[in-house]
């Protein structure tokens, strides 16, 4: 067993507990509907954990910087890192706040999700909250850019002790430019990285981030695949594997996970973005965000035998 003092993956962002339930059909404005009966599922959440769960069922070490209120939910949400064995003694607990909570409808036809997050103000993690003489020494950094003054302070620290930072944005909520400096990797949703380019083109978004300095960029597009440019200017297109969603929620965060487990592996771009497109559709046929998380063994399996492809 490595080291308390030393961890492959370091993680600061967000950590909800997620509360899903799957639906036939959106209810009307106003109206009332019905989830699939025995549906509901409770699970911890959020962008960085669920990727540090990934990385952690993977065969890495991993640890979170989250915050939680004092009460049932914050201890569920520890218990729940507790099973991929992601370390959460960094965490911080707000006394007399609540733990965030973010809930989902789930359609049943597609897979298809609309979540709705509450997060108490004094959840928000600040660089005061980041004592650096507690951190281990990390390999790599994992921020989601929703505390951007912490996430700063932890990403120069980070550069400065030789660790890799990657950086997860999936939509446009606030201004993340302060930290792409201290950026390696970047793997962003299309929806965000079409409107940081102001382009419609995937290809010449990821090459507006690698011309800033970003050395590694990675857009992701759903069920069309992904792209992705190099450290040495390669290009890569990686279609996503065809299964049966069940549950989109969390793809995107194990696809994080996956992608820096092949950076630990130091595997080419060509095999990390394909083998992080198969942890993902893996997660996609359970419901939540951890529930379909692969083993290694299981990924790889998928990856050798399955030849099934969204166009």
């Amino acid at each position: 067993m490595k080291s308390r003092k030393t961890v492959d993956l370091l993680g600061l962002g967000i950590a909800p507990v997620d509360i899903f339930m799957s639906i036939k059909d959106f209810p009307a404005r106003g109206q009332k509907g019905n989830a699939i009966p025995g549906s509901c599922l409770v699970a911890g959440g959020g962008p960085v954990p669920n990727a540090s769960c990934a990385f952690a069922s993977l065969g890495g070490t991993a640890a979170v910087i989250s915050t939680f209120g004092d009460d049932h939910w914050g201890r569920f949400a520890c218990r729940e890192l507790d099973r991929f064995g992601v370390r959460h003694d960094l965490c911080l607990i707000r006394m007399n706040c609540p733990s965030a909570l973010a809930t989902a409808w789930i359609d049943i036809k597609n897979g298809d999700r609309t979540i709705v997050l509450d997060r108490h103000p004094r959840l928000f993690i600040k660089p005061a909250d980041i004592k650096l003489s507690r951190l281990p020494q990390p390999k790599l950094i994992l921020i989601d850019g929703r505390h951007v003054e912490a996430n700063n302070k932890l990403a120069r620290w980070g550069k400065k002790v030789g660790a890799k930072v990657m950086l997860d944005v999936g939509s446009v909520r606030n201004r993340v430019d302060d930290l792409f400096p201290h950026i390696d990797y970047l793997i962003c949703a299309e929806e965000y990285a079409r409107k940081y380019a102001n382009t419609r083109s995937v290809k010449k978004a990821a090459k507006a981030f690698r011309s800033i300095g970003i050395s590694e960029v990675v857009v992701t597009s759903g069920t069309a695949g992904s792209f992705g440019v190099d450290t040495d200017g390669h290009e890569m297109h990686q279609k996503a594997y065809k299964v049966k969603a069940v549950d989109v929620t969390g793809a995107g965060d194990v696809y994080h996970g996956a992608y820096l487990f092949g950076i630990i592996k130091e595997w080419d771009l060509a095999k990390r973005m394909k083998f992080a497109s198969a942890a993902s559709a893996l997660k996609c046929r359970k419901p939540g965000a951890r529930l379909g998380v692969p083993s290694l063994r299981q990924t790889i399996k998928f990856m050798n035998n399955h030849r099934a492809f969204h166009a």
